[in-house]
């Protein structure tokens, strides 16, 4: 009767170990997904990040650091809140990097010196930021949209810098290699011209020269 007693209580006892570990896990379970939920950063589509254009992309095309960046600014964009402090950490090194290589001879300009500047203060004033608990996910959110933005800015003057480093015979032809296109279209029009002139100057009929005699009154 003893033995069926103590094995009673051990079944009881193991029944209650297991049913809290059941709820342990259950604890556990919904904690990690609760926290993977709060640290999930949703960007607004209309704030995404923008993929190059194809002719921003042949432009950059052998620019390594460039494409770097790009590629941190995809990961800043697809971050969570607690891995968003390294991704952005990351970001600001290497906008470093460009400031510290060679600029291409065409991109070598003060507007996107410092548009990469204005990137890299916002990355790592929002880096800062994301280590605040107080501060909330939206805040961070509205932060990488700006970012984006900055991002962009870059890319347009890249496409601008690139336009105004190309020469009129790129775009005119072997007739427009002067340096001011302007002139060379007055030469155009000047050279045009000159036939007509010389035809008018052919027509005109030779008058000789006739005495007129003074009247006597």
């Amino acid at each position: 009767m003893k033995k069926i007693i103590a094995s009673v209580l051990i079944g009881i006892t193991l029944f209650a170990c297991k049913k809290e570990q059941q709820v342990a896990r259950a604890v556990e379970t919904q904690s990690q997904e609760e926290y993977l939920a709060k640290n999930k950063l949703t960007i607004p589509k209309k704030g995404t990040l923008k993929s190059l254009t194809p002719n921003q992309k042949k432009l950059v095309q052998d620019w390594l650091e460039f494409n770097t960046v790009h590629e941190n600014m995809k990961l800043v964009n697809a971050s969570t809140r607690f891995a968003i402090i390294e991704d952005l950490g990351q970001l600001a090194n290497n906008i470093d990097e460009i400031e510290n290589k060679k600029y291409p001879k065409e991109l070598n300009a003060m507007q996107i010196r410092s548009r990469f500047l204005v990137l890299k203060t916002k990355a790592l004033k929002l880096q800062d930021d994301a280590t605040d608990d107080s501060i909330p996910n939206s805040f961070v959110e509205k932060e990488i949209v700006e970012m984006n933005k900055v991002f962009h800015a870059v890319c347009y003057q890249i496409e601008q810098a690139s336009s105004l480093n190309i020469k009129p015979e790129e775009i005119l032809g072997d007739m427009f290699k002067d340096t001011d296109s302007v002139n060379a279209e007055k030469k155009v029009v000047n050279t045009k011209q000159l036939p007509n002139q010389k035809a008018k100057k052919e027509k005109l009929p030779k008058k000789s020269f006739k005495e007129v005699k003074p009247q006597n009154h």
